[in-house]
């Protein structure tokens, strides 16, 4: 992105609820079972496997309707330049035709703010837009709640073929074989370094670690040579946990990573996140570790790499702009909500560089993650078939390369991703070099691996989030605090599932 939406409003931002017990999470969750809405979806099938029904989308309807149809987009997580896309695609769409018109309507900067929202309209569906755009975290409850009309269904009425979407994305999004979302904004987490730290250091500064063990000895080797105080920054959100542990196949929950059926318990206390725990809290005893709270509208962990406090960091590849302006010192005050004093940067010797995430056991094992547009089936069925007419222009190749080029996320329509555009755009672009890591990984990410379906993902979410924040900030037992996060999330689902 030239420069990307805010980072630290590219995942969660909420403080991480660090040491309540379950029953204060569950307060704070659904609690007891999905609540009952007037949608007519029937949200998860009885043997995780469901049947799309072109019928179910009535693409019709919008030839049959008289006078435009208006169209009601939700959304939040969007700054500039994510933000300036979607309303500049909204203007053109509704130039492009006589039919609809869409409008969109911002929620706020945070995910949070724009599920706030929806929950507060879910009871009375006809004050829901006919479009919302969540967090990729936020599938599972709004496909229980029965509110989503299924845009595969949409695809087949329309013949646009959903196998056209990267495998990796479209099985991110789809719930018992079945796509929802009828667009999605990808991202994945990817690794950012300077160069000259690594070249200081005598490390290889075009080849960047690959494992989390080749994290730590290349921090060690900048801490050394006194390149850097504190060389690995690291933001402690949950993501990343969860990214590094489906990596290696371990599922966060069970029933295949609540994938096959709802989730009843929790799976994360294993071998891997405890090694994984252990290798996080080693390195933040010895001095390689810069941690960080995960705070609202906290950027420390960027400054730590701008000011040459630290030489790397994990985040999410829709930083890729920030990043480039920041480190190229080029970063103006204000960028994609962004406020850092440049004057820091002066006499600052910085190129960033960046290469796939580094894994548990290799670089790249990631599942895809971001925000999605979904179609409200609380509607009529002219706003449903409106609804998905504009998705569908969102797919147009043309529109699919806009959202990558300008606006930071990965390329999902398989036919742009080696497209002329992207490939220049890779080439001659910094943030588009920084991104071509994670349009890589993408490509090559596991299917079968995708992260976990959860209802109640938001108060999981802090559950694991502050058992991480606990190792790290307060000193406790890797063993006992993984043991206790995981009886917290088992009993989370016992609640939302109602027995």
């Amino acid at each position: 992105m030239t420069p990307t939406p805010a980072p630290a409003v590219r995942r969660p931002v909420r403080r991480a609820l660090v040491g309540l017990t379950a029953v204060g999470l569950l307060g704070l969750a659904a609690c007891g079972a999905p609540p009952t809405t007037t949608g007519t979806g029937e949200g998860r099938s009885a043997d995780g496997k469901a049947k799309v029904d072109p019928k179910d989308c009535p693409v019709a309807a919008l030839d049959e309707a008289k006078g435009p149809v208006k169209v009601n987009l939700w959304f939040s997580g969007l700054v500039d330049p994510a933000l300036g896309v979607l309303q500049d695609m909204a203007k053109r769409y509704n130039a492009s035709q006589d039919k609809v018109v869409v409008t969109t309507n911002n929620q706020g900067n945070a995910y949070q703010e724009g599920l706030a929202k929806y929950r507060g309209a879910s009871a009375t569906p006809d004050q829901l837009p006919q479009i919302q755009y969540l967090e990729d975290t936020m599938l599972g409850e709004l496909v229980d709640k029965g509110q989503v009309l299924p845009a595969e269904a949409c695809m087949e009425a329309d013949d646009f073929d959903p196998t056209e979407i990267t495998p990796a994305a479209r099985a991110a999004y789809s719930v018992d074989d079945v796509l929802y979302p009828g667009y999605m904004n990808v991202s994945t987490p990817i690794l950012y370094y300077n160069k000259v730290h690594f070249q200081k250091a005598g490390l290889d500064p075009e080849n960047p670690p690959k494992t989390i063990d080749e994290i730590e000895a290349a921090a060690k080797k900048i801490k050394a040579a006194g390149v850097a105080k504190k060389p690995f920054s690291f933001k402690a959100d949950q993501w990343f946990v969860s990214t590094w542990l489906s990596g290696v196949g371990q599922d966060m929950v069970n029933n295949d990573n609540g994938r096959s059926k709802p989730a009843t318990k929790a799976t994360f206390d294993s071998a891997p996140a405890q090694e994984l725990f252990g290798d996080l809290k080693r390195m933040d005893d010895e001095g390689l570790l810069n941690a960080f709270p995960v705070t609202d509208g906290s950027i420390d962990h960027y400054l730590a790499l701008i000011n040459e406090d630290s030489s790397m960091l994990v985040e999410t590849s829709t930083a890729s702009g920030t990043i480039a302006a920041a480190l190229g010192g080029e970063l103006a005050n204000g960028t994609g909500g962004v406020q850092i004093d440049t004057s820091a940067l002066d006499g600052k010797k910085i190129v960033p560089g960046s290469g796939e995430y580094p894994g548990l056991e290799s670089a790249g094992q990631i599942y895809a993650s971001g925000g999605a547009f979904y179609i409200m089936n609380t509607s009529s069925p002219a706003q449903q078939a409106a609804s998905w007419d504009f998705l569908k222009f969102m797919w147009e190749p043309e529109n699919a390369t806009i959202w990558h080029t300008q606006g930071g996320y990965l390329p999902v329509l398989k036919s742009i991703v080696d497209s002329p555009e992207v490939a220049t755009f890779q080439d001659t672009e910094l943030d588009g070099k920084l991104l071509t890591p994670a349009v890589e990984q993408l490509a090559t990410a596991d299917p079968d691996r995708s992260g976990p379906l959860i209802g109640p993902y938001e108060a999981f979410q802090d559950i694991l989030q502050g058992a991480l924040e606990k190792v790290l900030f307060n000193g406790a037992d890797v063993d006992k605090s993984l043991a206790s996060a995981q009886a917290e999330a088992t009993a989370l689902f016992k609640d939302y599932n109602g027995n």
